[in-house]
């Protein structure tokens, strides 16, 4: 008798505990089932370009920035240089696959004007433009500034309001879109922003910058953007390019970066609290590389201090060496971006995990409703 109770018993835990293991594991997965936004829109610099910069007019390699010749690209399904500055994809790639997307939207240079012409395998557009600036002024209008984009934006959603057939339908669309942004890195480095006092006190242009970001933002949300994934400005001293210049990483660079940071956290804030609406996720870009420069290894990195394509990464450049072999384990690509495995680990983190996307992250802000 006791031994038919203790079965019963022993079978009435079995079942609970797998009931309990089903429960958890169909919850899990329904925290994972976000369904994905209609579309992504992308505007910022080099870390999201896709080839944006690729038919600007200037002169050599280089001026304008761009990266449409080998070894850019040599990851790349192909090994085809694209205008992305990176051996493969980037973080607006990534971010788009973690969403259900193949890759990034096209770049908006790339599209026939007008565009889109239709709705059909429409996944948004991506204004990035490399080396561009918040402040119209940096790198001297080589490339395209993050206040122009915006207006390319405008453009975009006439056309978009036409074929989804008035308003109503147009705000649905994009309030259901992911607006991704990063930018700020150039306009933080001397060489490329005039109104930077090297060495000196800089608050009063992280201010400025502020209020050019901030317009522009407040410029988006009033076109229909809602949800904004923004991305701050990584570990700047401690490039390659920096690295060069100074015994180690560069202090000065990093501390500035931190102070640009800290303004745009409080900008969004102020954001989220004025505009109807307004959702973010702060992707944080400098926390995520000061992490993994400390401990490489810890995400498979052999080399966190070098580029893997230095000098000028170019084609005409053979006193540099060329690219690595192993570009798996550097974490830079070029002097100042990162590559394709960084690219990765850092959009994972954005996408699902705490430590480095507050005040939640890309997955939680696209399953907001209302």
């Amino acid at each position: 008798m006791k031994g038919s109770i203790l079965s019963i018993l022993l079978m009435t835990m079995s079942i609970s505990f797998d009931m309990l293991a089903r429960n958890t594991a169909a919850a899990a997965a329904a925290q994972q089932a976000v369904p994905p936004p209609p579309a992504i829109f992308v505007i910022g610099d080099g870390f999201l370009d896709v080839g944006n910069n690729n038919d600007l007019t200037g002169g050599e390699i280089g001026d304008p920035p761009r990266a449409n010749h080998p070894p850019y690209g040599c990851d790349f399904p192909g090994a085809r240089p694209t205008g992305r500055f990176s051996n493969g994809y980037n973080m607006a790639d990534f971010i788009a696959q973690a969403l259900g997307f193949p890759m990034s939207p096209p770049a908006y240079r790339s599209l026939p004007s007008p565009s889109p012409t239709k709705m059909e395998g429409f996944t948004g557009v991506n204004y990035a433009s490399a080396d561009a600036g918040i402040r119209a002024s940096t790198n001297g209008n080589m490339t395209i500034p993050v206040d122009v984009q915006v207006m390319n934006f405008a453009e975009t959603r006439a056309q978009l309001k036409a074929l989804l057939g008035g308003r109503k339908p147009l705000n649905q669309f994009l309030s259901k879109s992911l607006f991704l942004l990063g930018a700020g890195t150039m306009d933080l480095l001397p060489q490329c922003n005039f109104y930077l006092q090297p060495n000196g006190d800089n608050t009063a242009e992280v201010q400025r910058l502020m209020e050019f970001y901030g317009a522009s933002l407040t410029k988006l949300h009033g076109l229909g953007a809602r949800k904004f994934g923004i991305i701050n400005v990584g570990l700047l001293g401690c490039a390659p390019f920096a690295r060069e210049r100074s015994d180690g990483c560069d202090d000065s660079l990093n501390k500035l970066a931190g102070e640009f940071n800290a303004a745009l956290e409080t900008l969004l804030s102020d954001l989220g609290t004025k505009l109807h609406h307004f959702r973010y996720t702060l992707a944080d870009l400098y926390g995520f590389t000061n992490a993994t420069v400390a401990n490489p290894s810890a995400s498979g990195f052999s080399n966190v201090e070098s580029a893997c394509c230095p000098g000028p990464c170019a084609p005409g450049a053979p006193m540099f060496g060329g690219a690595c072999d192993n570009t798996m384990g550097y974490f830079f690509w070029d002097e100042g971006y990162i590559s394709e495995q960084a690219a990765k680990l850092a959009s994972a983190a954005f996408y699902n995990g705490k430590a480095f996307a507050k005040p939640v992250n890309i997955r939680q802000l696209i399953a907001i409703k209302g």
